[in-house]
């Protein structure tokens, strides 16, 4: 079964898409089971890209306008994937569903029409899913681990002894600290030093403040004012050791209000990442989306 292409010309987004394929439900069951697979499929690549996206592109500079754009483009792709024979599971799904509305239906002597009425269409489709997903999971004990690059498993390696403490203060998976140090410090690349050389430790981009006696050290940062990022010197912590920084972190994260729903997380990457950025961490506009991408990496090891 090859599930049907024929919109190729169409738009990523359209907004008359779904009062077409309501009105192809009522003239074409089959047809709109199979273009609502495809749909499906569509949104997994998406995700897929969104992932990818906020796992690469070290020293990008990002703004919402960019980001706006690069979702567009990124949308059209997707579009142009599955138009073009995509990855089979539309394929898979279509037949899931089919299979699952044909037993329905079976069950229900009162419908004669060979295929489910509209109403039972998302039902049936929400079964199918569930069920293929249920088997993935069983044919799949354990997710594959991602292939991290040698100087960033180093880097990792390095941390994830002196993040376990402060996680554990946090209620978070160590994973998780070890990918907000990674965003922050470029996996290592862009550690902030002294006149001198010497490393501040400064992993989280922990700015001094008024309220810091510590040592400090100035430096260029990037901080984003109404979406576009701009070049500014700004005076970050500087600490004497690693367990220094993991410290003053956990401490930071513990003491404010603003990071209270940070807490206690887990590994749930994505729910620590949005609350760091509805806290007020950074002023990048697509930072929570980041630290999960970052952060999910290393769980998925």
């Amino acid at each position: 079964m090859q599930v049907s292409r024929d919109a190729s010309n169409q738009l990523a987004i359209d907004p008359n898409a779904t009062e077409r394929l309501s009105s192809l439900a009522r003239s074409n069951p089959k047809e709109a089971i199979r273009q609502v697979a495809s749909q499906f499929e569509a949104i997994l690549l998406n995700q897929m890209m969104a992932s990818m996206r906020s796992n690469g592109f070290d020293g990008e500079e990002d703004s919402s306008e960019l980001g706006t754009y690069r979702g567009m483009l990124d949308q059209q792709m997707v579009n142009a994937m599955v138009q073009g024979g995509g990855t089979g599971l539309a394929d898979m799904l279509a037949r899931q569903i089919e299979g699952v509305a044909r037993i329905d239906q079976a069950a229900t002597p009162a419908a004669s029409s060979g295929m489910l009425p509209l109403p039972a269409l998302p039902a049936a489709a929400a079964k199918a899913i569930r069920k293929y997903a249920e088997a993935a999971g069983t044919a799949t004990a354990a997710p594959a681990p991602v292939a991290i690059p040698s100087e960033r498993q180093a880097f990792v390696s390095t941390l994830l002894p002196h993040a376990g403490q402060a996680a554990e203060r946090l209620g978070v998976a160590p994973e998780l600290l070890v990918g907000h140090a990674a965003l922050e410090s470029g996996w290592g690349s862009r550690s902030i030093r002294h006149p001198d050389g010497r490393e501040s430790y400064n992993l989280f981009g922990i700015k001094a403040g008024g309220s810091w006696r510590g040592e400090s050290v100035a430096t260029l940062t990037t901080e984003y004012v109404d979406g576009k990022a701009r070049k500014q010197v700004e005076s970050f912590r500087s600490y004497p050791s690693l367990e220094a920084a993991f410290d003053d972190y956990a401490k930071l994260l513990e003491g404010s209000s603003r990071y209270q729903h940070a807490l206690n997380q887990g590994d749930n990457a994505q729910g620590f990442a949005v609350a760091l950025q509805q806290g007020g961490y950074a002023t990048d506009p697509a930072y929570a989306r980041k630290l999960a991408g970052v952060a999910q990496s290393l769980l998925a090891r």
